[in-house]
Protein backbone atom coordinates (compact mmCIF):
# COMPACT_ATOMS: atom_id res chain seq x y z
CA UNK A 1 0.00 0.00 0.00
CA UNK A 2 1.56 3.32 -1.06
CA UNK A 3 0.73 6.97 -0.69
CA UNK A 4 1.55 8.77 -3.92
CA UNK A 5 4.07 11.60 -4.12
CA UNK A 6 1.18 13.81 -5.19
CA UNK A 7 -0.51 13.09 -1.88
CA UNK A 8 2.65 14.11 -0.07
CA UNK A 9 3.04 17.50 -1.78
CA UNK A 10 1.61 19.47 1.04
CA UNK A 11 2.71 21.57 3.95
CA UNK A 12 1.44 21.30 7.46
CA UNK A 13 2.82 22.84 10.59
CA UNK A 14 0.37 22.71 13.45
CA UNK A 15 0.52 25.84 15.62
CA UNK A 16 1.24 24.94 19.22
CA UNK A 17 1.71 28.34 20.86
CA UNK A 18 4.84 29.45 22.70
CA UNK A 19 5.23 26.29 24.75
CA UNK A 20 4.95 23.80 21.84
CA UNK A 21 2.67 21.65 23.98
CA UNK A 22 -0.75 23.23 23.52
CA UNK A 23 -2.84 23.94 20.45
CA UNK A 24 -3.94 27.57 20.40
CA UNK A 25 -3.01 27.81 24.06
CA UNK A 26 -5.17 24.86 25.10
CA UNK A 27 -4.44 21.43 26.54
CA UNK A 28 -4.01 18.60 24.03
CA UNK A 29 -6.25 15.62 24.79
CA UNK A 30 -5.91 13.45 21.68
CA UNK A 31 -4.41 13.34 18.20
CA UNK A 32 -3.23 14.43 15.81
CA UNK A 33 -5.37 12.54 13.30
CA UNK A 34 -4.27 12.88 9.69
CA UNK A 35 -6.83 12.09 7.01
CA UNK A 36 -7.02 12.30 3.22
CA UNK A 37 -10.20 13.58 1.57
CA UNK A 38 -10.35 14.45 -2.10
CA UNK A 39 -7.52 16.87 -2.81
CA UNK A 40 -7.01 17.79 0.83
CA UNK A 41 -5.05 16.62 3.82
CA UNK A 42 -6.86 17.28 7.09
CA UNK A 43 -5.06 17.34 10.44
CA UNK A 44 -7.22 17.31 13.56
CA UNK A 45 -6.13 17.63 17.17
CA UNK A 46 -8.54 17.36 20.11
CA UNK A 47 -8.02 20.02 22.77
CA UNK A 48 -9.66 20.82 26.07
CA UNK A 49 -11.05 24.34 26.30
CA UNK A 50 -12.27 25.06 29.80
CA UNK A 51 -14.35 21.92 30.45
CA UNK A 52 -15.18 21.15 26.82
CA UNK A 53 -13.40 19.03 24.22
CA UNK A 54 -12.92 20.73 20.88
CA UNK A 55 -11.37 19.62 17.58
CA UNK A 56 -8.84 21.98 15.99
CA UNK A 57 -8.85 21.31 12.25
CA UNK A 58 -6.30 22.39 9.65
CA UNK A 59 -6.90 21.73 5.95
CA UNK A 60 -4.16 21.72 3.34
CA UNK A 61 -4.09 21.06 -0.38
CA UNK A 62 -1.77 18.53 -2.04
CA UNK A 63 -0.19 21.32 -4.07
CA UNK A 64 1.55 22.78 -1.03
CA UNK A 65 5.22 22.01 -0.49
CA UNK A 66 5.95 18.77 1.31
CA UNK A 67 6.97 19.82 4.80
CA UNK A 68 4.72 17.99 7.21
CA UNK A 69 5.45 18.18 10.93
CA UNK A 70 3.08 16.92 13.60
CA UNK A 71 3.31 17.64 17.31
CA UNK A 72 2.31 14.71 19.49
CA UNK A 73 1.47 15.22 23.16
CA UNK A 74 0.54 12.30 25.43
CA UNK A 75 -2.48 13.39 27.46
CA UNK A 76 -1.45 14.96 30.75
CA UNK A 77 2.26 14.57 29.94
CA UNK A 78 3.34 17.70 28.02
CA UNK A 79 6.97 17.05 29.00
CA UNK A 80 6.85 13.95 26.80
CA UNK A 81 5.80 15.84 23.64
CA UNK A 82 7.63 15.06 20.40
CA UNK A 83 7.44 15.87 16.69
CA UNK A 84 6.86 13.58 13.72
CA UNK A 85 7.35 14.08 10.00
CA UNK A 86 5.01 12.21 7.71
CA UNK A 87 6.71 9.43 5.80
CA UNK A 88 7.27 9.99 2.09
CA UNK A 89 5.57 6.68 1.26
CA UNK A 90 4.01 3.68 2.94
CA UNK A 91 4.72 0.23 1.52
CA UNK A 92 3.64 -3.21 2.71
CA UNK A 93 6.22 -4.68 5.06
CA UNK A 94 8.25 -7.69 3.86
CA UNK A 95 7.69 -10.86 5.86
CA UNK A 96 11.26 -12.20 5.92
CA UNK A 97 14.39 -10.38 7.07
CA UNK A 98 18.04 -11.29 7.61
CA UNK A 99 19.27 -11.88 11.14
CA UNK A 100 19.92 -8.83 13.31
CA UNK A 101 22.81 -8.58 15.73
CA UNK A 102 20.72 -6.51 18.13
CA UNK A 103 17.03 -6.88 18.94
CA UNK A 104 14.66 -5.22 21.40
CA UNK A 105 11.46 -7.26 21.70
CA UNK A 106 8.24 -6.26 23.44
CA UNK A 107 4.53 -7.06 23.17
CA UNK A 108 1.14 -5.90 24.45
CA UNK A 109 1.93 -2.23 25.09
CA UNK A 110 -1.79 -1.42 24.78
CA UNK A 111 -1.63 2.36 25.02
CA UNK A 112 0.82 2.53 27.94
CA UNK A 113 3.05 5.22 26.46
CA UNK A 114 5.06 6.21 29.55
CA UNK A 115 6.50 2.76 30.43
CA UNK A 116 7.05 2.05 26.74
CA UNK A 117 9.06 5.26 26.49
CA UNK A 118 11.06 4.31 29.59
CA UNK A 119 11.86 0.85 28.20
CA UNK A 120 13.03 2.30 24.88
CA UNK A 121 15.30 4.69 26.78
CA UNK A 122 16.57 1.94 29.09
CA UNK A 123 17.52 -0.26 26.15
CA UNK A 124 19.06 2.71 24.30
CA UNK A 125 16.71 2.22 21.37
CA UNK A 126 16.17 6.00 21.38
CA UNK A 127 17.28 9.03 23.38
CA UNK A 128 15.22 11.52 25.38
CA UNK A 129 14.68 13.56 22.23
CA UNK A 130 12.95 10.53 20.67
CA UNK A 131 15.79 10.02 18.18
CA UNK A 132 16.69 6.50 17.08
CA UNK A 133 19.97 5.43 18.76
CA UNK A 134 19.85 1.67 18.08
CA UNK A 135 21.97 1.84 14.92
CA UNK A 136 21.36 -1.16 12.67
CA UNK A 137 19.44 -2.98 15.40
CA UNK A 138 15.77 -3.95 15.27
CA UNK A 139 12.85 -2.92 17.47
CA UNK A 140 10.20 -5.66 17.40
CA UNK A 141 6.59 -5.25 18.57
CA UNK A 142 4.87 -8.65 18.85
CA UNK A 143 1.36 -7.24 18.66
CA UNK A 144 -1.27 -5.35 20.65
CA UNK A 145 -0.73 -1.61 20.41
CA UNK A 146 -4.41 -0.88 21.00
CA UNK A 147 -6.99 -0.89 23.80
CA UNK A 148 -7.18 -0.41 27.56
CA UNK A 149 -4.58 2.39 27.72
CA UNK A 150 -5.24 6.07 26.95
CA UNK A 151 -2.15 6.83 24.87
CA UNK A 152 -2.57 4.65 21.80
CA UNK A 153 -2.12 7.57 19.38
CA UNK A 154 1.21 8.82 20.81
CA UNK A 155 2.47 5.24 20.91
CA UNK A 156 1.60 4.72 17.22
CA UNK A 157 3.14 8.02 16.13
CA UNK A 158 6.33 7.21 18.05
CA UNK A 159 6.71 3.87 16.27
CA UNK A 160 5.90 5.56 12.96
CA UNK A 161 8.65 8.12 13.64
CA UNK A 162 11.25 5.61 14.79
CA UNK A 163 10.54 3.39 11.79
CA UNK A 164 11.63 6.15 9.41
CA UNK A 165 14.72 7.04 11.44
CA UNK A 166 15.78 3.42 11.89
CA UNK A 167 15.63 2.84 8.16
CA UNK A 168 18.03 5.73 7.58
CA UNK A 169 20.60 4.07 9.87
CA UNK A 170 20.22 0.53 8.56
CA UNK A 171 17.96 -0.47 11.45
CA UNK A 172 14.37 -1.66 11.44
CA UNK A 173 11.12 -1.29 13.34
CA UNK A 174 8.93 -4.40 13.06
CA UNK A 175 5.29 -3.83 14.02
CA UNK A 176 3.41 -7.15 13.98
CA UNK A 177 -0.34 -7.01 14.48
CA UNK A 178 -2.08 -8.66 17.42
CA UNK A 179 -5.70 -9.44 18.16
CA UNK A 180 -6.45 -6.00 19.63
CA UNK A 181 -4.97 -4.31 16.57
CA UNK A 182 -7.06 -6.42 14.21
CA UNK A 183 -10.13 -5.87 16.42
CA UNK A 184 -9.80 -2.11 16.09
CA UNK A 185 -9.26 -2.23 12.33
CA UNK A 186 -12.33 -4.46 11.92
CA UNK A 187 -14.77 -2.66 14.22
CA UNK A 188 -14.56 -4.59 17.51
CA UNK A 189 -14.09 -2.01 20.27
CA UNK A 190 -14.95 -3.97 23.40
CA UNK A 191 -11.73 -2.87 25.12
CA UNK A 192 -11.29 0.61 23.64
CA UNK A 193 -10.92 3.41 26.18
CA UNK A 194 -13.87 5.84 26.36
CA UNK A 195 -11.55 8.66 25.30
CA UNK A 196 -11.50 7.38 21.72
CA UNK A 197 -15.29 7.16 21.48
CA UNK A 198 -15.38 10.86 22.38
CA UNK A 199 -12.72 11.69 19.79
CA UNK A 200 -14.58 9.73 17.12
CA UNK A 201 -17.81 11.60 17.88
CA UNK A 202 -15.99 14.94 17.59
CA UNK A 203 -14.50 13.85 14.26
CA UNK A 204 -17.97 12.77 13.04
CA UNK A 205 -16.95 9.14 12.65
CA UNK A 206 -16.69 6.03 14.84
CA UNK A 207 -13.70 4.38 16.50
CA UNK A 208 -13.10 2.22 13.44
CA UNK A 209 -13.07 5.34 11.28
CA UNK A 210 -10.26 6.83 13.35
CA UNK A 211 -8.03 4.21 11.70
CA UNK A 212 -9.77 3.89 8.34
CA UNK A 213 -8.06 3.51 4.98
CA UNK A 214 -8.24 7.30 4.48
CA UNK A 215 -6.26 7.94 7.68
CA UNK A 216 -2.46 8.08 7.78
CA UNK A 217 -2.18 5.75 10.77
CA UNK A 218 -4.83 3.48 9.26
CA UNK A 219 -2.79 3.15 6.06
CA UNK A 220 0.36 2.54 8.03
CA UNK A 221 -1.19 -0.18 10.20
CA UNK A 222 -2.60 -1.96 7.14
CA UNK A 223 0.92 -2.24 5.76
CA UNK A 224 1.97 -4.45 8.69
CA UNK A 225 2.14 -8.24 8.94
CA UNK A 226 0.63 -10.99 11.10
CA UNK A 227 3.82 -13.07 11.14
CA UNK A 228 7.45 -12.26 10.38
CA UNK A 229 10.76 -14.04 10.31
CA UNK A 230 14.01 -12.35 11.37
CA UNK A 231 16.97 -14.63 10.80
CA UNK A 232 16.01 -17.88 12.55
CA UNK A 233 13.28 -16.26 14.70
CA UNK A 234 9.58 -16.52 13.90
CA UNK A 235 7.63 -13.66 15.50
CA UNK A 236 3.87 -13.26 15.85
CA UNK A 237 1.35 -12.32 18.50
CA UNK A 238 -0.50 -15.46 19.60
CA UNK A 239 0.96 -18.68 18.26
CA UNK A 240 0.90 -21.09 15.34
CA UNK A 241 -1.95 -23.59 15.42
CA UNK A 242 -2.06 -26.89 13.56
CA UNK A 243 -4.48 -25.51 10.90
CA UNK A 244 -1.97 -22.75 10.12
CA UNK A 245 0.79 -25.33 9.84
CA UNK A 246 -1.44 -27.37 7.55
CA UNK A 247 -1.74 -24.45 5.12
CA UNK A 248 2.01 -24.79 4.46
CA UNK A 249 1.87 -21.27 3.11
CA UNK A 250 5.07 -19.22 2.76
CA UNK A 251 5.11 -16.26 5.15
CA UNK A 252 5.07 -13.62 2.44
CA UNK A 253 2.09 -15.24 0.77
CA UNK A 254 0.22 -15.69 4.06
CA UNK A 255 0.62 -12.01 4.93
CA UNK A 256 -0.10 -10.67 1.45
CA UNK A 257 -3.27 -12.73 1.10
CA UNK A 258 -4.45 -11.88 4.62
CA UNK A 259 -3.91 -8.12 4.46
CA UNK A 260 -7.03 -7.29 2.38
CA UNK A 261 -9.20 -8.83 5.13
CA UNK A 262 -7.89 -6.92 8.15
CA UNK A 263 -10.91 -4.61 8.02
CA UNK A 264 -13.42 -7.48 7.96
CA UNK A 265 -11.63 -9.95 10.20
CA UNK A 266 -14.68 -10.27 12.47
CA UNK A 267 -17.05 -10.92 9.54
CA UNK A 268 -16.50 -14.49 8.43
CA UNK A 269 -18.83 -14.15 5.44
CA UNK A 270 -16.58 -11.43 4.02
CA UNK A 271 -13.41 -13.56 4.09
CA UNK A 272 -13.76 -14.46 0.43
CA UNK A 273 -10.47 -16.36 0.29
CA UNK A 274 -11.70 -19.52 2.01
CA UNK A 275 -8.18 -20.89 2.39
CA UNK A 276 -7.58 -18.11 4.90
CA UNK A 277 -10.48 -18.94 7.22
CA UNK A 278 -8.11 -20.50 9.83
CA UNK A 279 -6.10 -17.26 9.78
CA UNK A 280 -9.10 -15.29 11.01
CA UNK A 281 -10.87 -17.88 13.17
CA UNK A 282 -10.58 -17.07 16.86
CA UNK A 283 -9.18 -20.38 18.07
CA UNK A 284 -6.70 -20.90 15.23
CA UNK A 285 -5.73 -17.35 14.17
CA UNK A 286 -2.03 -16.48 14.63
CA UNK A 287 -3.10 -13.35 16.54
CA UNK A 288 -5.59 -15.22 18.81
CA UNK A 289 -4.21 -18.75 19.35
CA UNK A 290 -3.18 -19.58 22.95
CA UNK A 291 -2.45 -23.29 22.53
CA UNK A 292 1.23 -22.95 23.39
CA UNK A 293 0.17 -22.26 26.99
CA UNK A 294 -3.49 -23.13 27.58
CA UNK A 295 -5.09 -26.57 27.60
CA UNK A 296 -5.19 -28.48 25.38
CA UNK A 297 -1.57 -27.44 24.85
CA UNK A 298 0.21 -27.81 21.54
CA UNK A 299 2.47 -30.82 21.37
CA UNK A 300 6.22 -30.54 20.99
CA UNK A 301 5.85 -32.09 17.54
CA UNK A 302 3.43 -29.30 16.56
CA UNK A 303 5.97 -26.66 17.61
CA UNK A 304 8.73 -28.55 15.81
CA UNK A 305 6.58 -28.71 12.67
CA UNK A 306 6.25 -24.92 12.70
CA UNK A 307 9.98 -24.45 13.18
CA UNK A 308 10.71 -26.83 10.33
CA UNK A 309 8.12 -25.29 8.05
CA UNK A 310 9.57 -21.81 8.42
CA UNK A 311 13.21 -22.86 8.91
CA UNK A 312 13.41 -21.26 12.36
CA UNK A 313 14.92 -22.15 15.73
CA UNK A 314 12.63 -20.13 18.00
CA UNK A 315 9.07 -18.77 18.02
CA UNK A 316 8.46 -15.46 19.83
CA UNK A 317 4.95 -14.50 20.95
CA UNK A 318 2.99 -12.17 23.22
CA UNK A 319 -0.77 -12.35 23.96
CA UNK A 320 -0.82 -14.71 26.97
CA UNK A 321 0.34 -13.58 30.42
CA UNK A 322 1.88 -16.38 32.46
CA UNK A 323 3.19 -16.42 36.03
CA UNK A 324 6.68 -17.21 34.70
CA UNK A 325 6.77 -14.63 31.92
CA UNK A 326 8.98 -13.36 30.46
CA UNK A 327 10.01 -16.97 29.90
CA UNK A 328 11.17 -19.76 27.61
CA UNK A 329 8.99 -22.80 26.97
CA UNK A 330 9.12 -26.01 24.90
CA UNK A 331 12.76 -26.64 25.74
CA UNK A 332 13.57 -23.01 24.90
CA UNK A 333 11.95 -23.10 21.46
CA UNK A 334 9.16 -20.65 22.41
CA UNK A 335 9.76 -17.27 24.02
CA UNK A 336 6.72 -15.64 25.69
CA UNK A 337 6.96 -11.86 26.07
CA UNK A 338 3.62 -10.79 27.51
CA UNK A 339 3.59 -9.09 30.92
CA UNK A 340 0.99 -6.77 32.42
CA UNK A 341 2.22 -3.31 31.44
CA UNK A 342 -0.92 -1.75 32.96
CA UNK A 343 -0.02 -3.01 36.42
CA UNK A 344 3.58 -1.84 36.32
CA UNK A 345 5.26 -5.03 35.13
CA UNK A 346 7.29 -3.15 32.54
CA UNK A 347 9.83 -5.52 31.03
CA UNK A 348 11.03 -6.58 27.62
CA UNK A 349 13.80 -8.62 25.99
CA UNK A 350 17.11 -7.36 24.69
CA UNK A 351 19.24 -9.55 22.44
CA UNK A 352 22.82 -8.45 21.70
CA UNK A 353 24.94 -10.87 19.75
CA UNK A 354 24.15 -14.27 21.25
CA UNK A 355 23.21 -12.90 24.66
CA UNK A 356 19.53 -12.71 25.60
CA UNK A 357 18.46 -10.60 28.59
CA UNK A 358 15.27 -9.48 30.29
CA UNK A 359 15.41 -5.72 30.81
CA UNK A 360 13.18 -3.49 32.93
CA UNK A 361 12.32 0.20 32.63
CA UNK A 362 15.26 1.18 34.83
CA UNK A 363 17.73 -0.59 32.56
CA UNK A 364 18.40 -3.48 34.95
CA UNK A 365 19.11 -6.69 33.04
CA UNK A 366 19.21 -10.36 33.91
CA UNK A 367 20.11 -13.23 31.65
CA UNK A 368 17.21 -15.01 29.94
CA UNK A 369 17.61 -18.74 30.60
CA UNK A 370 15.42 -21.76 30.03
CA UNK A 371 13.93 -23.35 33.13
CA UNK A 372 12.63 -26.90 32.42
CA UNK A 373 9.88 -26.43 35.04
CA UNK A 374 8.32 -23.83 32.71
CA UNK A 375 7.08 -26.67 30.53
CA UNK A 376 4.92 -28.09 33.33
CA UNK A 377 2.21 -25.48 32.94
CA UNK A 378 -1.09 -25.74 34.78
CA UNK A 379 -4.19 -23.56 34.72
CA UNK A 380 -2.82 -21.75 37.78
CA UNK A 381 0.06 -20.44 35.66
CA UNK A 382 -2.30 -18.43 33.46
CA UNK A 383 -2.82 -14.90 34.75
Amino acid sequence: MRVSNHQRRLCFVIFLGASSITVLGQQVVDGPYVSYHGDQVIVTTIIKEEDLLKPVVKKHSFEQQANIVLDVVPEGEPKFAFQVKLQSSIANAPAVYPASGKLFLISDIEGEFKPFRELLLAAKVMNKDYQWTFGNGSLVIAGDLFDRGKDVIPELWLLYKLEDEAKAQGGKVHVILGNHDIMNLSGDHRYTDAKYFKSAWLLKTDCTGLFGADMELGRWLRSKNLMEKIGDLLILHGGVSSPINDLRMPLQQLNDRSRPFYSVANKRAQITDETLLPVFAGNTAPFWYRGFFMQPRASTSQVDSTLQLYACNRIIVGHTILAKNIGLYYNGKVLALDVNQHQGDNRAVLMEGNEWSIINAKGKKRKLVYDPSNDNLTDDDIK
